[in-house]
């Protein structure tokens, strides 16, 4: 019983924090709110243009202004009330939306109105996402952290898989107008939500440009003995991420499998992810945390050689679940060491520079996917994209002395 209280997650940061409570609430409201989106931008573009390119043009321009808009929202969370940049960016956003509601509801809608509104919500969600990153530490002990990341982390899983399934099905029933009016009103919920925490202000702020603020919190988050390895390691996974590139192809020409089965493809890392986010109470007590990060991304990693190295669908599923599985812990890990060394008067550019990581890591392991897959037969690009993985990890742990032997304490790591 003992054994099984220690694996499973822990929940008291929702059961004993009030603040905690309604910032939890507000990040699941927004993501199913968000989820739609994900699916009803495409779908309504696609409509509108009959254009593939175009599609991914409004996503490039949504990827483009999240990651520029990471770094603002850094240096805004240093520098006034976190709890008021989050409210103000989301209220925004739920404006955002319902203009896309009314776009769409035109007998002809515009494409320029499209654009022009991918941008705010580019922002606006760079900024919140920033913020509240910067936000938790403040609503929970530092002994919770872990388990407050990995109740974040659950959220992301499920709306992952909830949110596109439900917006699938309010389009079918009620077009895109409904699916973006929907957003627009989950996100004036996220937006109350936010509204009831207390004022949240940065212990400290700084007295310089917000250029030079950016700079300074680079400079910090590398000068760290350990913040800047988790990040590089960090990037390190997130380069592991472009294995859905690969999948349409390996369905098709190694399973011989239809869209049902490519369906299950993309669905087991998030089932993975779900079972690990469940399974994570073991990571609020963990010392070694830099060597779990490098023994949890090498199960990931080997996950995905798995999977790309037989061609039983069902051991396939198994390895794309422990590659999720393994990915998901390695986050908590990764995100509680961070927030653990971090000073609270840099949160919100570390913060930024997190976010920036996964969004620039994500878009490069997309690519080298492809490279490989171009230069590899299919039948074995997936194999050797997840042995990539596992070289990799080796050579950080090789080369990573000081979070390899790193034992996390109640002390706040110092700047070397």
């Amino acid at each position: 019983m003992a054994l099984l209280d220690k694996l499973i997650i822990d929940i008291d940061p929702i059961r004993t924090s009030r603040e905690f409570r309604y910032l939890f609430t507000a990040r699941v409201v927004s993501l199913l709110g968000l989820g739609l989106l994900i699916v009803a931008v495409p779908v309504q573009v696609y409509q509108l243009t009959g254009s593939t390119a175009q599609v991914a043009a409004v996503t490039a321009v949504l990827g483009i202004t999240t990651f520029a808009a990471t770094f603002v929202g850094g240096v805004l969370a240093d520098r006034f009330d976190r709890r008021n940049v989050i409210a103000i960016a989301r209220g925004t956003a739920a404006v955002a939306f319902a203009l896309l509601a009314v776009n769409a509801y035109l007998p002809e809608p515009q494409m320029w109105a499209i654009y022009v509104i991918s941008v705010i919500d580019g922002v606006a969600g760079g900024i919140s996402a920033t913020a509240l990153m910067a936000v938790t530490p403040s609503l929970v002990p530092r002994d919770k952290l872990a388990a407050a990341g990995a109740l974040m982390a659950l959220t992301a899983d499920l709306g992952s898989m909830i949110g596109p399934a439900l917006g699938g099905v309010v389009i079918a029933a009620g077009g895109v107008g409904l699916a973006y009016a929907f957003a627009a009103f989950t996100t004036v919920v996220t937006t109350f939500c936010i509204t009831r925490l207390p004022s949240l202000p940065p212990s400290k702020t700084a007295d310089e440009s917000p250029l030079r603020s950016i700079v300074t919190g680079f400079a910090y988050a590398f000068h760290n003995r350990v913040i800047g390895q988790v990040l590089v390691a960090g990037f390190a996974a997130m380069l592991l991420t472009g294995w859905a590139v690969l999948l349409p192809a390996f369905a098709d020409e190694v399973l011989g499998a239809g869209p049902s089965v490519i369906g299950l493809l993309y669905a087991a890392p998030a089932v993975g992810a779900v079972l690990g986010s469940l399974t994570s109470g073991w990571t609020g007590s963990v010392r070694r945390s830099g060597l779990a990060v490098f023994v949890l991304m090498a199960v990931s990693s080997a996950g995905l050689a798995g999977a790309g190295a037989t061609s039983m669908t069902a051991i396939v599923l198994l390895g794309l679940a422990a590659y999720g599985f393994g990915d998901s812990l390695a986050d908590v890990v990764r995100y509680a060491t961070v927030q653990r060394n971090t000073a609270d008067e840099y949160r919100g550019r570390i913060a930024g520079v997190w976010s920036a990581q996964v969004t620039a890591g994500t878009s490069l392991g997309a690519l080298a996917a492809g490279v490989i897959a171009s230069v590899a037969p299919i039948s074995v690009a997936l194999w050797v994209y997840g042995a990539a993985g596992v070289v990799l990890v080796l050579v950080l742990y090789l080369s990573m002395p000081t979070l390899r032997r790193f034992v996390d304490s109640d002390e706040l790591e110092q700047v070397a």
